[in-house]
């Protein structure tokens, strides 16, 4: 049985609130979890508003409420019960191993014990944990403690405080608690194909949205920055391990490319955050001497404005430079060796595609799915029953399968590069200007908080709007869009909210060191919350 949670009128109630939620692993994706943790949630709601739940494809619950005010005008206050893994707490020693993630009071004790040396406490932890010496209850420890489920906990707090005002309340409020953020955000995509309605049979005018997500700094911020997950699958040429002059070895080339793509300053776009590798494998089946012929990597890439063609421009560079310097520093090995300069970095010419240059290569139009059709002699064995090197989802998989396909029928040889965009897609949504990021604006003003465009995390808040590029540009280089991957578009384009986001701060999101700053997420966060939803009603 969930314990009910019969009071959030004091920061210790939010806190105690926030405590709880921490200790129900809600780790994504595992659906009777999240579950329980979406339970403990309806529980806090307010007695007496509206409730229901939208539904993932495997039934892991989005929780709404709606809070009815005097005026149709509506503010939607989001976020997400979900966390990522834990398993680096195993390194903490403690005898529960990587369950301490959840208890928030024992984790606290346990750090505060650590041997900074042995541990190896870097210099701002040691001023926090001194911080929390001194003053006992600064932070608060455990996984989702900052990401975010103190954001949640602040977020009914302050849909407390304003169901206590609900007859003089100039507006309404839904609030809305999404699983699955931290994979692929089904839970958010379940909840932007059921928003429209609700907003109809409700008759809601939603002035936009406030985030409850996490940042690094007691701050706020209108817009969301999008995200492109950029997939690179390598052709080489292979050769016999001792001979590797005479061919290309696909797992060095990838290698060479994540080298050059994860310090390439000029894919960052408007914040200062350069791409990250979220994936890098071989696709060899088994072990032999023979060097890989295939392998694949994946890279965030942060967005704001720039279009997804200009940034396949600038990472095709990239990887041209990556191709012709292998091969000349391969020559020169050689040549160090004894042996005859190769002309492996000769063989570049024009060896980089994107999936849209691919399709035409291969004769095929951009509606013509390569999987449709059995080609001959199969698809090579998809890579995806390996635990340590498995593709994450069915959409991912397929995208390699096309391009696997595509290039058979286009007759490629090593050396060759594809581009690609694989899921999950975040289109960036620009700060709006409308009542709530006015009325936003106006309360952090007057508390000396600054209000920053774009929120710098991948936030599936980016849904609640399509201010991106259009849906064309993004499905010809995102194959498995609309047909294993689906996008909500034209529902997010019809609700197209203004996102603030106001959350909680702390430290080590998804480490294992996670902390919230508690006073603030728990004193300060749910008033500014109910202040900021009255200025937008008044604004």
């Amino acid at each position: 049985m969930v314990r009910r949670v019969v009071a959030l009128e004091t920061p210790h109630d939010v806190q105690a609130l926030a405590e709880h939620l921490v200790a129900l692993p809600s780790v994504s994706p595992n659906a009777a979890a999240e579950t329980a943790c979406a339970a403990a949630i309806r529980d806090a709601l307010p007695a007496g508003i509206a409730s229901g739940a939208w539904h993932t494809k495997d039934r892991r619950p989005v929780v709404w409420a709606l809070l009815r005010g005097r005026t149709p005008r509506a503010v939607l206050v989001l976020g997400h019960y979900d966390t990522v893994g834990v398993a680096e707490y195993a390194m903490l020693g403690d005898p529960r191993g990587m369950a301490i993630a959840f208890d928030c009071r024992s984790l606290r004790e346990r750090l505060l014990a650590l041997d900074r040396a042995s541990a190896g406490v870097d210099e701002q932890l040691g001023r926090d944990l001194d911080e929390e010496r001194s003053r006992p209850g600064t932070w608060m420890f455990g996984r989702g403690a900052l990401d975010m489920k103190s954001g949640l906990a602040a977020g009914l707090g302050a849909l407390t405080t304003l169901a206590a005002q609900r007859d003089t309340l100039n507006g309404s409020v839904l609030f809305v608690a999404c699983p699955d953020e931290e994979c692929e955000s089904a839970g958010m995509r379940a909840a932007i194909a059921a928003l429209p309605a609700l907003r109809e049979r409700e008759g809601l005018e939603l002035l936009g949205a406030l985030n409850l997500d996490y940042g690094t700094e007691p701050i706020g911020y209108a817009g969301v920055v999008g995200k492109l997950l950029l997939g690179v699958w390598v052709l080489g040429d292979p050769t016999h391990a001792c001979e590797p002059f005479r061919g290309v070895d696909a797992a060095q080339l990838t290698a060479e490319i994540v080298r050059r793509i994860a310090l390439a300053g000029e894919l960052a776009d408007g914040l200062a955050v350069p791409p990250v590798t979220l994936g890098l494998r071989d696709l060899k089946p088994e072990y032999n001497v023979q060097t890989a012929v295939e392998a694949a990597a994946e890279f965030n890439l942060i967005t704001t404005r720039r279009p997804i063609r200009e940034t396949l421009e600038r990472a095709r560079a990239l990887v041209e430079q990556a191709i012709a310097e292998m091969g000349e520093s391969m020559g020169s090995l050689e040549t160090r060796l004894g042996g005859r300069k190769s002309a492996c970095g000769a063989r570049v010419g024009q060896r980089v595609f994107t999936y849209a240059e691919l399709l035409a290569r291969a004769g095929r139009s951009p509606d013509q799915d390569p999987l449709s059709a059995a080609a001959s002699g199969g698809a090579p064995p998809s890579p995806a029953t390996t635990s340590h090197g498995a593709i994450a989802s069915e959409a991912r998989r397929a995208t390699l399968d096309r391009v696997r396909r595509l290039a058979r029928e286009a007759g490629l040889t090593g050396p060759a590069v594809v581009l690609c965009l694989v899921p999950p897609y975040y289109p960036p949504a620009a700060p709006g200007r409308g009542a709530l990021a006015r009325g936003a604006g106006q309360v952090l003003d007057a508390r000396g908080i600054e209000l920053r465009p774009y929120y710098p995390f991948i936030s599936d808040a980016a849904y609640l709007a399509w201010r991106s590029e259009p849906l064309r540009e993004v499905s010809r280089q995102l194959p498995s869009l609309g047909r294993e991957y689906h996008l909500p578009v034209e529902e997010s384009r019809a609700l197209d909210l203004d996102v603030v986001n106001l959350g909680p701060w702390g430290r080590d999101a998804h480490g294992r060191l996670e902390r919230v700053h508690a006073p603030h997420a728990f004193g300060v966060l749910p008033a500014l919350l109910v202040e900021t939803v009255q200025r937008a009603f008044a604004s």
